[in-house]
């Protein structure tokens, strides 16, 4: 996570100007921020939450098998899969906050990647699959947890990434470094966590704006399906942790006559109100 901590100490660059909006500041806290835990290495990758298009998507599987003489398939039940996809527009408030999102970029493009381990003869073995866990506010988190205010290694949801794509934003341009640059200014082109003393004095480019999307394909941690009227786990706030599935409400199995969601009370009540009489509608 580092940039985001390291900004909660100190918001401020060198010259006293901040590095970060303050308005966007008051957002982030208030749960606009997407953030994506590679499970196996611990690492973290954090956006402020620009989303530009989002999707969560469904998918019913169904064997269907036709038999001669019916006009109707029989189908057989197999699974539902749940992808979702996200796209941002990060902007920058300054160039250290460009190269950091840049930086929180690679983390997300290195989720994709699995851990190793080296053994005695430098041998590497795969230990762990690139599996991540994602967290949005309440619409993308593990709905067995009732807190929405929680991290996504405590209430992220788990799956993989599939695929990541990056376009920096040509028509806002990019920062730029120069050999001419002072010392302090190249610094923030290079960070202050590099494991060398080497720094960059040129050829070194940073968008202003970061233009990117990925798709997640979700693996759930709890059941999912229905027991009676209760849906299974333990909260029943599948999926947005809005308000529990289970229970008498909503039940309509023995209902007789139309629908209306109030019960044709608002509509009578209105009508009461307009003519100051209490006609039966």
């Amino acid at each position: 996570m580092g940039f985001y901590q390291n900004f909660g100490r100190d918001a401020k660059g060198q010259d006293g100007i901040p590095s970060i909006d303050p308005v966007l500041a008051g957002f982030e806290e208030a749960g606009y921020l997407m953030e994506v835990l590679h499970i196996s290495s611990g690492k973290m990758a954090v956006f402020p939450s620009w989303i530009t298009d989002f999707s969560d998507s469904y998918a019913s599987s169904w064997n269907s098998e036709t038999i001669y003489g019916r006009s109707d398939p029989i189908g057989i039940y197999q699974g539902t899969t749940r992808t979702i996809s996200v796209s941002l527009s990060i902007p920058s408030y300054s160039v250290v906050e460009a190269r950091e999102n840049m930086h929180q970029l690679e983390h997300l493009i290195a989720n994709l990647y699995p851990s190793y381990k080296k053994d005695t003869k430098g041998t590497l073995t795969m230990v762990g699959s690139p599996m991540v866990k994602v967290k949005f506010a309440n619409l993308i988190k593990n709905a067995a947890k009732r807190n929405n205010a929680i991290s996504a290694a405590e209430g992220g949801l788990s799956g993989w990434i599939s695929s990541v794509s990056f376009t920096p934003n040509l028509e806002s341009g990019f920062h730029h470094m120069s050999p001419n640059m002072s010392v302090s200014d190249q610094n923030d082109y290079n960070g202050a966590h590099s494991v060398t003393k080497f720094r960059n004095k040129s050829h070194t480019l940073l968008p202003k704006v970061i233009d990117f999307s990925f798709s997640l394909t979700v693996v759930h941690e709890h059941p999912l399906g229905w027991q009676g009227k209760s849906w299974l786990g333990e909260t029943g706030l599948f999926p947005y942790g809005t308000e529990t599935i289970s229970g008498g409400q909503h039940a309509g199995g023995n209902q007789v006559g139309a629908t209306t969601r109030t019960g044709g009370k608002v509509a009578k009540g209105l009508v009461a109100n307009a003519f100051k009489g209490r006609p039966k509608v």
